[in-house]
């Protein structure tokens, strides 16, 4: 019987450790994109897995984390590639090592930190004539579908909007969480709010939509749309990072999106449904986490 040992990325040569991650031409295109060629090359120069795997351990934190997430997404790029799935883009499997490292530094370090700093996070109103929009998604992994909810506060922490709803096709969870804000913006705008701070629990999204670095991946599309809302809809824009502790009726509201016939999202203006306003009781009285 034989074996085919070639690089099932590149077909080109033997593929062994030090091909598979360092030298195949097409994981040396990831490694440049993230200006990562000078450590590549000095891992080249290794005599032993052994070598490359303490040279990693000895680099600065945020290097160290972007280079073992390259590492990971690249070998699960490759893996397809072997089971017969289409070669991913390079743009994507940028994105998921940069995903990796930004959960990774979500972690908490220890749990003295996690107490310090769960004891302050209340939904506090925004400054006066801001409009506040929390919102969640859901992701069903085994469906490919969501769900969405977002709650419109004023600056005396009077919610006077809500909505939820299912989302029949999306690919994870970080584009469920875009769409659940593009729904958000556009029904804000269309009651013709004009300041708005949105806030999500998802700090990935946060960053892909005060940055362009995830433009071009996957969900890329919805990136891009719901900057355009935010600059072109609104007098001024932003989004911030809260605690989950902070997002609790959108998170619920998100999960009641779920069960939403597909074509009929729903979008509620004041006054609220009794449920909704339970949920925002609810948020109100959540005891502190210890």
């Amino acid at each position: 019987m034989e074996i085919d040992t070639r690089c099932p990325v590149c077909l080109r040569l033997d593929e062994d450790g030090g091909h598979c991650f360092l030298k195949c031409k097409y994981a040396k295109q990831c490694w440049r994109a993230l200006g990562l060629e000078e450590e590549r090359e000095m891992l080249c120069k290794c005599s032993s897995s052994m070598q490359v795997s303490e040279n990693i351990m000895s680099m600065q934190e945020s290097k160290r984390i972007l280079i073992i997430g390259l590492l990971w997404s690249w070998w699960d790029a490759r893996n397809k590639v072997n089971a017969g799935t289409e070669r991913r883009s390079i743009d994507e499997i940028i994105y998921r090592a940069r995903l990796v490292t930004q959960n990774v530094q979500e972690l908490p370090t220890n749990a003295e930190s996690i107490n310090a700093r769960e004891r302050d996070r209340r939904w506090v109103p925004p400054g006066r004539d801001v409009w506040k929009i929390n919102v969640d998604a859901a992701f069903l992994e085994k469906d490919l579908g969501g769900a969405w909810g977002f709650v419109v506060r004023d600056d005396h922490s009077r919610a006077v909007l809500a909505g939820a709803g299912r989302i029949a096709v999306v690919s994870d969870a970080l584009c469920a969480e875009a769409r659940a804000c593009i729904e958000a913006l556009m029904v804000a705008a269309n009651q013709g709010m004009q300041h708005v701070m949105v806030e999500t629990d998802s700090q990935t999204l946060v960053k892909a939509l005060q940055t362009d670095e995830f433009d071009r991946a996957q969900g890329g599309v919805l990136f891009r749309e719901a900057k355009f809302l935010m600059a072109t809809m609104f007098s001024s824009a932003s989004v911030v990072h809260v605690h989950r502790s902070c997002n609790l009726v959108a998170h619920e509201l998100a999960r009641a999106g779920r069960i939403r016939d597909l074509d009929h999202p729903a979008v509620w203006v004041h006054p609220l449904p009794d449920f909704v306003i339970a949920l925002l009781v609810r948020e109100s009285a959540e005891p502190l986490v210890p």
